[in-house]
C-alpha cells in the first residue's frame, strides 16, 4: 500500500530523504500500523514522535491504510 507522509520539526533535518513540504509517498506492507511506519522511517521512540492522521493522534497499534496522508511530529520539550 502507498501512504503519503509529512515530517515536521527537526525530523525533516534528521531524515532528509523523507523531507518535503508537499510530503513523500512511501510503500508499506498492507497490514501496517502507525508504529510500523515509525519503524520503517527508523524513528525511535526516544525521539518522542507523534503520528497524526485526519487531525487525530494515532496510537502505535492503530492501522494505516492505502492512500492515508500521515503527519509525523517530534515532541517539543522545555519551557
Amino acid at each position: 500500500m502507498k501512504v503519503k507522509i509529512q515530517l515536521f520539526g527537526v525530523l525533516g533535518l534528521k531524515l532528509p530523504e523523507f523531507a518535503s513540504p508537499e510530503g513523500v509517498e512511501i510503500e508499506l506492507p498492507d497490514d501496517s500500523t502507525a508504529g510500523g511506519l515509525l519503524e520503517y522511517l527508523k524513528i525511535p521512540e526516544t525521539w518522542g514522535p507523534a503520528v497524526s492522521m485526519d487531525s487525530r493522534l494515532l496510537k502505535y497499534e492503530d492501522p494505516v491504510r492505502d492512500g492515508d496522508e500521515i503527519r509525523v511530529f517530534q515532541a517539543v520539550h522545555g519551557g
